[in-house]
């Protein structure tokens, strides 16, 4: 071990040592002030973590997720129609627009989104979910043979600000989407 990485471990040593010691001698407060100073040294010394402060900021208290479910059957939908879940359960962070089906990413990121639709029997329905334009991900059924069935599809994508993620019947009519069984949902994973 060179001379460099020893120091490193004894300095870390040293502070968690110290912060224990203090953290038995004084009370909550008083500990979470000392700490935020020895967070200060390590930062001075060159420990700390290497992003950027403006991104932690940036990133911080931003919960963004969306859910809707449609809120009424659909019968015959064309393809290349975009499906608007107007029910809106939850939209932290405003990227879901109920009037257009669409969410918008308002920071980078990596997104997870997932669709779940529900059909009778004799139906047929293909639902993909859609970034910009191009399908990425798709699920379909055709000429369902049991009374109802519900079909989930899910996408996991990288995200720039802006991007826009949809879900939008393709390659036949669907028939049926029963209402309130059918939904979408979606958040972000990590990243600003």
């Amino acid at each position: 071990m060179d001379s460099k990485t020893a120091v490193s471990y004894a300095a870390i040593f040293c502070v968690i040592w110290i912060s224990y010691t203090v953290a038995e001698q004084q009370n909550s407060s008083t500990f979470l002030s000392s700490y935020a100073s020895y967070q200060d040294i390590c930062q001075k010394i060159g420990w700390e973590p290497k992003c950027s402060l403006h991104t932690i900021n940036e990133c911080k208290g931003k919960t963004i997720a969306f859910h809707a479910i449609l809120p009424s059957e659909l019968k015959n939908t064309p393809i290349n129609t975009i499906i608007k879940f107007q029910q809106v359960q939850v939209n932290e962070g405003g990227g879901y627009n109920p009037a257009t089906g669409k969410f918008t990413a308002p920071v980078d990121g990596v997104y997870s989104f997932s669709w779940t639709y529900h059909t009778n029997k004799g139906s047929v329905a293909y639902l993909g979910g859609y970034v910009d334009g191009t399908i990425k991900t798709y699920i379909g059924t055709y000429t369902q043979a049991s009374k109802w069935q519900s079909q989930t599809g899910n996408l996991v994508i990288k995200l720039k600000k802006g991007n826009q993620f949809w879900v939008q019947t393709y390659l036949r009519t669907v028939q049926h989407l029963n209402a309130g069984y059918t939904f979408v949902s979606g958040y972000k994973i990590s990243g600003c």
